[in-house]
């Protein structure tokens, strides 16, 4: 099953069973729209738990792929940076 992880305010969130494609082109929708748009997400580490990340412009976030095509896994903490207290 395909993982795509997203990174909105310093927290990583997921969302199974999508492409980064489908997600891609959701967000683009969302931000032509021109109006906030509420995009539904899981932030459970094991078990799903609904968190819904608003998408407008001027707010940064990032999709990462985290099963590529080719089916190698990629390591998303490649600097240790995630679970870290950066403050």
């Amino acid at each position: 099953m395909n993982r795509v992880d997203i990174v909105y305010g310093g927290a990583q969130y997921s969302l199974a069973g999508r492409s980064i494609e489908s997600i891609q082109t959701e967000i683009s929708v969302a931000i032509t729209a021109g109006t906030p748009y509420w995009l539904r997400v899981n932030s459970g580490g094991g078990r799903f738990e609904d968190a819904y990340l608003l998408i407008a412009p001027g707010i940064p976030f990032a999709v990462l792929n985290v099963k590529p095509e080719d089916g190698q896994d990629i390591d998303l903490d490649v600097d240790g940076v995630f679970g870290k207290d950066l403050l």
